[in-house]
């Protein structure tokens, strides 16, 4: 989105989020140490992507032992969710709210992430595509996000919805019981391409008891002039990654030109790396696996050339890595498509 700080995001999520572990016994130094949330108070600024996905893992297993991802919208206030969340009450209608927080969804998310919202005979469905299809996380956040959008919706119509259907790429962990308590309904579909919620179609034309069109264009026009003018907050790590990825028009990187760009020597880089809790074959590795994936993706390149501009020795090298990296071979990467 235009004015978007691209790989940030609006704190207002995570801070719900750190909430939650520490209600569920996350220990608050462990929290502390996770780069971007010593600003998590301020306001006016946009934190990296990178923080919530580490928020995220960190607080995994303790959620599951908590009560999963419902830990997370107990601590819900309305407003928690800052401008963006307000767009849907003031709407005349949920139809209209959905559109609208999907045209300012980039107000509390990654510029990257984006809410579909389409009509159909049975309802309203609201699907959300983000690009990290490939993290570990991404099965917690995409059951998460439907809970999300339903509790918002709720809150905006003044009453409990029933949706029609909630589409997961996973269930695991998520029983029946589970299932109905976090989206109000047990007709699940498992295995589709993006997290959605389908509302039914009485609900999404219904009149919003505290619509208000005026308001709803003030608000409009602040969260895109907030989002804009917000102060992305980037720490050495994230110098580091854009180093990196730069270099890559140089060919393979190597921790010398890497640490030569940094102005810092090579030893120093290993150790700064540590002390952000990962190392230098840990992100050449992540640098290879996106890079490979995108082209595989995203080009007809044959995997001999792909291994020979990533920088591996040999194509089996490279097959060996994919393998690792997803569990089957480069055909099956290739006919995925969708995000690296």
């Amino acid at each position: 989105m235009i004015g978007a700080a691209h790989d940030t995001v609006s704190p207002h999520l995570t801070r719900l989020l750190v909430r939650a572990g520490a209600t569920a016994g996350v220990e608050r130094a462990r929290l502390a140490g996770i780069p971007g949330l010593h600003v998590l108070h301020e306001d006016g600024i946009r934190i990296p992507t990178g923080t919530i996905l580490k928020v995220w893992e960190l607080l995994s297993g303790r959620l599951t032992a908590a009560g999963s991802i419902a830990q997370v919208m107990k601590l819900w206030q309305p407003g928690a969710l800052g401008v963006w969340e307000y767009l849907l009450p003031v709407s005349r209608t949920l139809d209209e709210a959905f559109r609208t927080a999907g045209t300012h969804f980039n107000a509390i998310a990654d510029p990257a992430d984006r809410l579909q919202v389409v009509r159909s005979q049975e309802g309203l469905t609201v699907s959300w595509q983000g690009p990290y299809r490939d993290h570990a996380q991404y099965p917690r956040i995409a059951q998460f996000v439907p809970h999300m959008l339903l509790t918002v919706a709720g809150s905006a119509a003044g009453r409990r919805l029933v949706p029609v259907r909630v589409g997961l790429p996973d269930s695991r962990s998520l029983t029946a019981d589970r299932a109905g308590e976090l989206y109000h309904t047990r007709r699940i579909d498992v295995g589709v391409d993006h997290p959605s919620i389908t509302f039914a179609e009485a609900d999404v034309d219904q009149s919003l008891p505290r619509s208000d069109p005026a308001l709803a264009s003030i608000l409009a026009d602040h969260a895109r002039l907030a989002t804009a003018a917000a102060r992305p907050v980037r720490g050495w790590l994230d110098r580091f990654h854009a180093v990196l990825e730069s270099s890559v028009a140089e060919g393979p990187p190597s921790l010398d030109r890497i640490a030569h760009h940094l102005a810092i020597s090579p030893r120093t880089l290993q150790r700064r790396l540590r002390e952000e809790g990962t190392s230098w074959r840990e992100e050449l590795e992540e640098l290879r696996r996106r890079r490979v994936a995108c082209l595989l993706r995203e080009t007809q390149l044959s995997v001999e050339a792909i291994a020979s501009r990533v920088g591996f020795t040999d194509s089996r090298s490279l097959r060996r890595a994919i393998h690792r990296w997803y569990g089957h071979g480069p055909a099956m990467v290739r006919a995925a498509g969708g995000p690296a």
